[in-house]
């Protein structure tokens, strides 16, 4: 009977003081901030990303050609440059850009159409342009017009450079009152382009011949 007593004594008073709740007391200041710890293991490498597509070879636009120093062609007179393995998007864009054609002679750089002024002589040269769809190239022939020689056929002629600038046909609308398209420095200066963006190129005479 002791034992029972005692036994409900002890169970009232747990309750009594677990209904007896006192005001929460504040938040005690935060801790110091413990040591970074050591950094973890390196994961494994993803898998590599596919390979991206070729470039069309045609560059962004507006773009800079370079010949370099070298010679017309000794059987006609004329000139021509070529961008070959081109795809079907690049000559779309090449075949409705405009084209502009200047021939360093004499430390100056003469527009073409037009006469061009060399050591030996004067020439009148024009130029065509166009694309190929089924050998996929875009190029660009210089022609001998007349020259100053008394001789039926057109002399050789030897140039410091030869500069081709292909740019977008509006832009060249855009900037029509701009620029002084006869002034190659004036061009490239209007276009921000520079040397850096010069894309050397050779000429084709095989190709010249290729289309007689």
């Amino acid at each position: 009977m002791l034992k029972k007593l005692s036994l409900m004594l002890f169970l009232g008073m747990v309750l009594l003081f677990a209904g007896c709740k006192g005001d929460q007391g504040d938040v005690g200041p935060q801790g110091e901030k413990g040591d970074k710890g050591d950094t973890g293991a390196q994961g494994p490498a993803g898998p590599a990303g596919q390979d991206g597509e070729d470039g069309t070879g045609s560059g962004s636009l507006p773009l800079l050609l370079s010949v370099g120093k070298d010679t017309t062609y000794a059987e006609t007179g004329g000139y021509i440059v070529a961008l070959d393995e081109l795809t079907d998007e690049a000559l779309a864009l090449l075949d409705k850009s405009a084209i502009l054609v200047y021939i360093k002679s004499q430390g100056v750089y003469w527009p073409l159409p037009g006469l061009v002024a060399f050591e030996e002589g004067v020439s009148n040269f024009t130029f065509v342009h166009g694309v190929d769809e089924t050998d996929k190239y875009f190029f660009v022939e210089l022609l001998a017009v007349n020259w100053s020689e008394d001789q039926e056929t057109a002399p050789r002629r030897v140039f410091e450079d030869l500069r081709i600038i292909i740019m977008p046909t509006e832009e060249l609308t855009r900037k029509r009152q701009d620029i002084n398209y006869k002034d190659y420095n004036d061009v490239v200066s209007k276009l921000g382009l520079t040397d850096k963006d010069l894309k050397i190129v050779s000429g084709n005479k095989q190709l010249a011949f290729k289309k007689k």
